[in-house]
C-alpha cells in the first residue's frame, strides 16, 4: 500500500506563519495555517471519521467560474466518503500569497449543500475556502450541520487518480 501525505507543511518564514504569531488570540489564529478544518461551536469530530472511503473529482480546469453540481458525478459519492476536490489552487500559488487566497475557485451553495446531503464525512480541497470572506463560515456551518467537516489546504492531490476509490486515514 501506498501512503500519500495530504498535509501541508508550513515552515515558520511563510507570510500566514509569521502572521498567526504575532496575533492577540494566537492560539486560535495557529490553528488555521496549513492544513485544518474549522470547527464552531461544541463539535466533536467522531472517531469513526478518522477512516473512510476517498474519492477524488478533478476540477482544475474550472477557471473564472463557480464549481457546481453539474462538474461532478455525484453517483461516485457514497454516505461516509472523504470527497476531494482538486482546484489546482495550491499548485498555482505558494500558499500564503496573495493570488493563492484571492485567484481559487469557489463552490456553488448548490454543490455545498448537494455533497453535505449525502451524509460525507468530509469536503477535503487544495484551496483556502470553498467561498470567499463571510460566506466561508456560512458554507462552513451548512456542511457541519449535515455532519460534513471541510479540510482546507491539502496538498499532493495531484498523486490521487480521480474518480476512483482509495482510502483515507
Amino acid at each position: 500500500m501506498r501512503y500519500i501525505d495530504l498535509t501541508l507543511q508550513v515552515k515558520k518564514t511563510n507570510r500566514v506563519y509569521k502572521q498567526a504569531e504575532v496575533q492577540t488570540k494566537k492560539n486560535i489564529v495557529m490553528g488555521h495555517v496549513g492544513t485544518h478544518f474549522d470547527i464552531y461551536g461544541d463539535i466533536q469530530v467522531p472517531m469513526e471519521y478518522m477512516q473512510a472511503r476517498g474519492i477524488l473529482f478533478d476540477v482544475s480546469h474550472i477557471k473564472g467560474r463557480e464549481v457546481t453540481l453539474d462538474d461532478i458525478d455525484l453517483d461516485y459519492v457514497r454516505p461516509g466518503d472523504f470527497v476531494m476536490f482538486r482546484t489546482g489552487a495550491i499548485e498555482r500559488h505558494p500558499y500564503g500569497s496573495n493570488l493563492y487566497f484571492s485567484d481559487s475557485v469557489q463552490f456553488s451553495w448548490e454543490l455545498i449543500e448537494g455533497l453535505s446531503m449525502e451524509r460525507i464525512k468530509f469536503i477535503g480541497i487544495d484551496a483556502p475556502d470553498l467561498r470567499k470572506g463571510k460566506e466561508h463560515i456560512e458554507a462552513d456551518k451548512i456542511c457541519l450541520k449535515y455532519g460534513t467537516f471541510v479540510l482546507e489546504n491539502l496538498v499532493n492531490l495531484d498523486k490521487i487518480e480521480a474518480e476512483q476509490p482509495c482510502k483515507i486515514m
